[in-house]
């Protein structure tokens, strides 16, 4: 163990350093969830558009599912579900808003699917996911 551990100022000076690191984590954990929830609406989009526009079925969904994991063998998150959990994602905020709402951008993916399966009332979704 070094000398200057024993100083004050070097553990002062550790202790904004770790602080700093640990902000810096948080918020590049936040920017890669705003980002994905940003993507998965986007999907979830496309999806009910082709759908209504096109008139495709859930085939297309099914597709969709086979032909991104065909593509991106080992990432997880396009199953035939999860694109249905984007289109539901994305129909139950779009009627009110044009964008992913900021508190829910903020929330986790699996809490935001959580939400959506148990509470059928945009206003409400947004009060939890404010708190």
């Amino acid at each position: 163990m070094s000398e200057i551990t024993h100083h004050s100022d070097y553990r002062q000076a550790l202790a904004v350093i770790k602080q700093r690191i640990q902000t810096s984590q948080t918020r590049a954990v936040l920017a890669v969830n705003t980002e994905l929830l940003s993507l998965y609406w986007d999907i979830g989009r496309q999806l009910e558009a082709w759908q209504r526009e096109r008139a495709w079925g859930s085939a297309v969904v099914e597709q969709m599912a086979l032909d991104l994991q065909a593509t991106y063998p080992g990432m997880k998150g396009f199953s035939r579900t999860s694109l249905f959990a984007m289109r539901q994602f994305y129909a139950f905020f779009s009627p009110q808003f044009e964008f992913v709402p900021q508190p829910v951008g903020q929330m986790p993916w699996g809490h935001v699917r959580t939400l959506l399966a148990k509470v059928k009332s945009v206003e409400l979704v947004l009060l939890y996911a404010q708190a």
